[in-house]
């Protein structure tokens, strides 16, 4: 039974997920064809009627009024307001803003929407490493371990780095790049001559 309830939840948020999305999902669908993208496009210049778009974009009268259609169905353009009782060849069509509102709303509803991390290694690095930035060290043993294997990794092994390159990686990641050279000296992941002017990857 939990089982069960456990796998309507899922599909509950994933309908949920996909009509949050539908809005994009729309905007996507409509624009893909580049005939459609023109004349969006022009619009977003300011209304036109079928005969200026005809002219400026040199598609067909026929194939014109098709992707007017299409372009309304989707909900990216409509006549505009006041709209006419009965549309002819110069009634002028706009975009619609609501339709364009709805789906900034979704970009920024899931823009930026991280996968939450499913293990310890993941979740250190989600929490003191995003995007690669340093933004704090770490107390425990165990995370420590984790940053510095991570930072490890921008370095080759077998090739020498004088302290300035080993800066510049570090400075990539902390501007406090004099601290994490030392940790990764202490921890022994870098070793480095007795004169401190050359390092390399154990």
């Amino acid at each position: 039974m939990p089982d069960n309830e456990g796998k309507e939840n899922s599909t509950t948020q994933a309908d949920d997920n996909s009509d949050a999305l539908q809005p994009l999902m729309a905007l996507a669908t409509a624009l893909l064809d580049t005939d459609r993208l023109r004349i969006a496009g022009l619009l977003a210049s300011g209304p036109a009627n079928p005969m200026q778009l005809e002219q400026a974009t040199g598609i067909s009268h026929r194939d014109l009024l098709r992707h007017l259609d299409s372009l309304q169905n989707f909900g990216i353009v409509k006549l505009q307001d006041p709209a006419p009782r009965d549309p002819d060849h110069y009634s002028p069509y706009e975009l619609n803003a609501a339709t364009f509102k709805a789906a900034r709303q979704a970009m920024g509803k899931y823009k930026g929407v991280r996968k939450r991390p499913t293990d310890s290694r993941e979740l250190t690095l989600e929490t003191f490493m995003p995007d690669g930035k340093l933004t704090a060290f770490p107390l425990k043993q165990s995370q420590i371990l984790v940053i510095l294997d991570t930072v490890a990794a921008r370095f080759e092994s077998e090739k020498q780095y004088t302290e300035r390159e080993v800066n510049v990686i570090l400075a990539g990641i902390t501007d406090d790049f004099a601290t994490l050279r030392r940790y990764l000296v202490d921890y022994g992941y870098l070793s480095r001559t007795s004169d401190g002017s050359v390092y390399h990857k154990n």
